[in-house]
């Protein structure tokens, strides 16, 4: 039965579709949209602003088509069949009902659990469940695999394990997985297995969430270039947009990574504004956002990043520029803060930092909150030197509800504190 995601991925591609721009739309004041008498109309009958045609309209219908992206080039999705994160999982989440569910059997487009109060096995589609980032997940052969004595090219086969067989890893060592295999315990190689450690965005490790770039053997290699082995991973980010083609018989070659991609289709939507009454206008021509993926960040060379204190899907990093996620993937820049390069801290889901400034809305506006002036006071007190350059290096908060920052005189730095909503600035003596 688990064998049924990778037996449906042996079909034959087909062919990819161009790639379309894909990003989503925002609206702004500026943008001056034409309107028509009618759908069927030839011209515009006149123009106004997108801000009057939105908050006069009655009717909007979007259609939405999903597509798979594999670099410049989309595939529909019963042209490839990859593997994503959830088919990976021992436990997922119900998005509706935010239960954490045990993974009974994995299938193409969806996933069989274990109910909580039914006692019984139910079946789930893939779009109501998102992964667990504290979950490990399993391992899939690719492959008919050996499975070995010891962790060794060279050492004796036990047996022979079915390509797409779902195995628990019991600890990881010299490039290989120990897992557990009927009556057998040894070892296969990772390049024979697929698991959620390939597909990762995050891991934590050491007490904290850390970016990571790639997997490279049994070590996670993260955007600083510090080795994590896997056995030292307590918890990972997977976005569940991202897949993996696990069969090498289709046109996008094994182990490559794709990304659902949603292609919003525009029709005609209906407003009521005032001397026109009825009309029809297309958001074809609004401002666009950039969404920026994990990967696109990494090429800029991260300066700092935080992640909320329980949902690491939800993050904000600094990049010269500053961008927030709530998946865990997909990063939307703020564009006030443009070639911004310091210190970040995400508190909780409405406090959040960057640099001097601080937002209680859960960043969507910013105010200059940590005053300068007040910290260059505290250090002559304490050090009898007023500092002539002052510089944010680092924020985090301590118990309870102190914020605790790192401050560059340019001569030395120095640690200070104060409680969270207030500028009363001490040196940090802890």
């Amino acid at each position: 039965m688990l064998f049924v995601i990778l037996s449906y991925l042996i079909f034959p591609a087909q062919a990819a579709i161009p790639s379309q721009a894909m990003t989503d739309t925002v609206p702004t004041s500026s943008v001056q949209m034409p309107f028509f008498k009618s759908p069927q109309s030839l011209f515009p009958s006149g123009s106004t602003s997108l801000v009057t045609l939105q908050k006069m309209k009655v009717h909007t219908k979007w259609t939405q088509e999903k597509f798979y992206k594999w670099k410049s080039q989309l595939f529909k999705t019963d042209e490839i069949r990859p593997i994503f994160p959830l088919h990976l999982s021992r436990y997922v989440i119900d998005q509706q009902t935010k239960h954490r569910l045990k993974v009974d059997e994995a299938r193409v487009h969806s996933i069989e659990v274990l109910h909580p109060t039914l006692k019984k096995t139910v079946s789930k589609p893939l779009e109501s469940l998102t992964s667990d980032p504290y979950d490990m997940g399993v391992a899939i052969t690719l492959m008919d695999a050996y499975l070995k004595k010891s962790p060794s090219d060279e050492a004796l086969v036990l047996t022979t394990i079915p390509q797409g067989q779902r195995l628990i890893a019991n600890k990881y060592k010299n490039g290989f997985v120990e897992v557990n295999y009927k009556t057998y315990v040894g070892y296969v190689r990772l390049s024979e297995m697929v698991t959620k450690f390939d597909l990762a965005t995050m891991i934590y490790a050491g007490k904290s969430w850390q970016i990571v770039k790639k997997r490279e053997f049994d070590f996670m290699i993260t955007a600083d270039d510090k080795k994590v082995h896997l056995g030292d991973v307590r918890g990972i980010v997977t976005p569940d947009q991202r897949g993996l083609i696990a069969s090498s018989n289709q046109k996008i070659p094994l182990w490559s990574q794709i990304e659902i991609v949603n292609e919003d289709k525009p029709t005609w939507i209906e407003s009521v504004i005032k001397d026109h009454g009825t009309v029809w206008w297309k958001p074809s021509n609004v401002e666009s956002e950039v969404v920026y993926t994990i990967d696109d960040l990494l090429k800029k060379e991260i300066s700092s990043v935080s992640f909320h204190p329980k949902n690491p899907l939800k993050g904000v990093l600094s990049a010269h520029g500053v961008y927030m996620t709530d998946d865990g993937f997909h990063w939307k820049r703020l564009l006030q803060f443009e070639d911004f390069n310091g210190p970040v801290y995400y508190f909780n889901d409405l406090l959040l930092f960057v640099g001097h400034f601080r937002s209680t809305d859960g960043g969507h506006h910013f105010d200059n909150y940590i005053q300068i002036e007040k910290i260059a006071s505290a250090i002559e007190y304490s050090f009898g030197f007023f500092p002539k350059k002052l510089q944010v290096k680092r924020i985090e908060t301590i118990a309870p509800f102190r914020l605790k920052i790192e401050i560059d005189t340019g001569s030395r730095k120095i640690k200070m504190e104060s409680p969270l909503f207030a500028q009363d600035w001490k040196v940090f003596k802890g």
